[in-house]
């Protein structure tokens, strides 16, 4: 048994198309989602937007809007206002959001605006509230989802939220001293009010920060699972007496039968799960897919993805009266199928595959890609391991439905001559 486990796994290893698909494939289709998609995360990053700010009269009798424009352009924190009424409303992050260019009337904005000096102007009305206008460009290129400056959107509505923000607190603090001008004088009044900004907090809904392009990489992950079928598809056809010679020597060998599809396949298992572990250190190290600290988790995944996997292709390569070449065509058209509904594929495939599991969740649960995906995901972005243990035994599940139908198919098959 141990040398029928050497043979097969030195002859897997020899495989150069095994080789190619396997492991190079992977690794090529990963740099290139790296290449193309690997800046698709930054388009949800807030960059300072430059903006007038007019100083006229409107501006100076609007109290605190000094302080609180300095902290959009990042050069006073919130927590270091100490006058004004609304000093500490603004962002409450650490997060510069404007650069600064002082003008005198809204007239010297406009013109900045039409020479691109800026791509917006700040101002107050008379009722001291603050009013953001932007440039038709800006404004063009915050809607348009293809534009090149695709930080606009998140840029601008989070000035938007600050600004309101403002414009709230604002109205409150002068409706509450109108109606208790006793307010105007308590330090812990003026403390309340520099606190709203803290009315609000980030808070962490997943175990880790989403990654826009993550899913990609696992798609690519459960393709490169499935396609590991061949490995055990060339263990079982190559000890098939119709199929090949060595199955013909293999036969009438001392060996028995059970024995050698055992040994065949704990040597594709171990092909396998060393290919799939490689795509994902890859994954991990080499395109900066991060899994939130939880390799350890992940290892395991590919050992279960594996044996799946080996499962699977135990099951194909038992068909009967199915050449060798027509099984391992299965285990590309399979998984390239599969995939489709696993979001590996694109936008249009995520969408695709997003509607399945809302509408028709049967279907994801019996799709091995999707399995194989939701293994990661249950990794990176939920607190319990629960989710991935379930997924988990999802595909142990499958896997032994597999072996099982592999078992009764090579159980059946007999031999007139050999």
């Amino acid at each position: 048994m141990w040398t029928t486990f050497l043979v097969v796994l030195k002859m897997n290893l020899r495989s150069r198309s095994a080789l190619f698909w396997l492991i190079v494939f992977p690794l090529v289709l990963a740099t290139m989602f790296n290449g193309v998609l690997g800046q698709i995360d930054q388009g949800y990053d807030i960059k300072p937007m430059s903006m007038a700010v007019v100083e006229d009269a409107n501006w100076h009798r609007a109290v605190g809007a000094d302080a609180f424009v300095e902290s959009l352009a990042g050069k006073k924190s919130s927590s270091d206002a100490t006058t004004g009424s609304h000093e500490g409303t603004a962002t409450g992050l650490n997060q510069r959001l404007i650069d600064i260019t002082t003008v005198a009337s809204t007239t010297e904005a406009r013109h900045r605006l039409a020479d691109d000096g800026v791509q917006g102007y700040l101002n107050a009305d008379g009722d001291g509230r603050l009013r953001m206008t932007l440039s038709s460009d800006t404004a063009d290129s915050a809607g348009d989802s293809a534009s090149s400056d695709v930080n606009a959107t998140v840029t601008i509505a989070a000035l938007h939220g600050a600004i309101e923000l403002y414009n709230r607190t604002d109205a409150i603090t002068r409706e509450t001293i109108e109606e208790h001008p006793n307010a105007a004088a308590s330090a812990r009044f003026w403390r309340s009010v520099g606190d709203a900004a803290d009315l609000t907090k980030e808070t962490a809904l997943t175990n880790f920060r989403p990654d826009a392009i993550a899913r990609y990489y696992y798609a690519l992950l459960g393709m490169a699972c499935l396609m590991a079928m061949s490995y055990a598809v060339a263990a079982v056809t190559f000890a098939q007496a119709n199929l090949s010679a060595l199955g013909i020597r293999r036969t009438v060998a001392p060996l028995g039968r059970a024995r050698q599809l055992l040994a065949g396949f704990l040597a594709s298992w171990l092909c396998s799960g060393t290919s799939l572990l490689i795509a994902l250190a890859y994954i991990r190290y080499g395109c900066g897919v991060l899994l939130g600290g939880r390799e350890p988790a992940a290892v395991l995944a590919v050992a279960v993805a594996s044996f799946m996997s080996c499962a699977f292709g135990t099951m194909i390569g038992a068909i009967p009266k199915l050449s060798h070449g027509a099984k391992i065509g299965l285990t590309s058209a399979i998984p390239c199928v599969l995939s489709l509904f696993s979001g590996l594929y694109g936008s249009f495939a995520m969408e695709l595959s997003d509607w399945i599991a809302r509408h028709e969740p049967v279907l994801a649960f019996i799709n091995p890609a999707q399995q194989v995906t939701n293994l990661f995901y249950d990794i990176l972005y939920y607190d319990s391991y629960r989710p991935f243990a379930a997924t988990c035994a999802r595909l142990l599940v499958m896997s032994v439905a597999f072996l099982a139908v592999g078992v009764i198919l090579l159980r059946r098959q007999r031999y007139e001559h050999l």
